[in-house]
């Protein structure tokens, strides 16, 4: 079974988008639908930059229902949008929505994502995101010797620059990292990039009395179905 929780139709169509956008300004533009689930849809040629966890009104014909948005990235000029849906299937569109039922979809492996193994943790993290004065305390849920995994309230940009102090045997341990990836519902990837030799033992150490590893997502049906219940992506 794939990781989406229902089976996608196919289509190229034209839909106005309404909402806020990041900045908190009202906007309306046309933009293209390329599959849609009766609980998502996946946008393109989007001109606007929204945030993660906005709710925007997506109408196309005689059909008009809300999203939140789950997902954004850049694409050539435009943006690509992931949104689930909120509230029930419109009644226009019920009759031709593809009906609920298990998606055999797997987006294949094109590389191996990890060059050091991950252990499960429940660890305070104290994270200081560049040009933002107050700190954010936040956990982490696994941990390596490159990067951990940081359970964030909102979703982070790629690429972000912060600094995070690891709380290590009830000590704070700091060090450079950025933001590799971030899944809304699922966590923020940090690498680390900059890391003293006194806390790569501590790590160490950590590690070492570690005993679950933390599994890849992508590796087995009964994760991919874990990750579902908590992260409903363009389903």
């Amino acid at each position: 079974m794939g990781c989406r929780r229902q089976p996608r139709l196919s289509m190229t169509l034209t839909a106005s988008l309404c909402g806020m956008d990041a900045k908190n300004r009202a906007f309306l533009e046309r933009v293209r639908v390329t599959n849609l689930s009766r609980d998502g849809a996946l946008l393109e040629n989007v001109n606007c930059a929204l945030n993660v966890g906005n709710l925007v009104t997506l109408r196309c014909d005689e059909t008009t229902r809300r999203f939140r948005v789950i997902w954004e990235r850049s694409v050539g000029e435009g943006r690509q949008i992931g949104l689930a849906g909120v509230g029930p299937v419109p009644t226009t569109a019920d009759c031709w929505l593809p009906a609920s039922g298990a998606d055999e979809y797997v987006r294949p492996r094109v590389t191996l994502r990890r060059e050091s193994s991950r252990y499960e943790c429940e660890i305070a993290v104290e994270m200081r995101i560049q040009d933002v004065a107050t700190p954010m305390w936040v956990t982490a849920n696994d941990i390596s010797e490159a990067g951990c995994r940081v359970q964030v309230p909102h979703a982070m940009e790629p690429n972000t620059e912060v600094s995070i102090a690891l709380w290590l045997d009830g000590e704070r341990v700091w060090m450079q990292g950025k933001v590799t990836h971030s899944l809304y519902g699922c966590g923020t990837g940090i690498e680390f990039t900059k890391i003293e030799r006194a806390a790569l033992l501590r790590i160490a150490n950590v590690l070492a009395n570690s005993e679950t590893e933390a599994s890849d997502r992508r590796e087995s049906a009964v994760e991919l179905n874990q990750l579902t219940a908590a992260y409903s992506a363009t389903s």
